[in-house]
């Protein structure tokens, strides 16, 4: 319901046909992820670069306990990453899953993506 009343707020003040891109939204309320995603874009950087940047702030900041190298234990106690990315324009798409050790996953899906003729990499575990 929640998420209902948010997009009838969205609408409300972006009515169909008068909205201005760029436009960052994010669906949890990590204010400084979204702060982030939007920097880059105002710099210059591309839709890849604001959505890379709003990822690894919440990784850096462990958004909500949850996120990050900091986040919440699998089944054995320890804290793997998952991470993925997606370019909407081309459909090239870079996952990673169980990462130890690394607190950029998402920087490394982003590689997968660009880097590698794979889709998705799983770690040891």
């Amino acid at each position: 319901m929640f998420a209902s009343l948010r997009f009838l707020f969205l609408m409300f003040y972006f009515p169909l046909g008068q909205t201005s891109l760029p436009l960052v939204i994010n669906t949890w309320p990590f204010k400084s992820a979204t702060a982030a995603a939007w920097h880059s874009l105002q710099s210059g950087g591309s839709v890849l670069d604001a959505v890379q940047e709003g990822c690894a702030r919440c990784e850096i900041e462990q958004c909500d306990g949850t996120v990050g190298f900091g986040g919440s234990p699998d089944e054995t106690g320890e804290t793997t990453l998952d991470a993925m990315i997606m370019n909407g324009n081309t459909m090239e798409v870079g996952a990673v899953a169980g990462l130890r050790r690394i607190k950029n996953a998402i920087g490394v899906a982003r590689a997968v993506m660009e880097r590698t003729e794979h889709t998705m990499l799983v770690g040891e575990s």
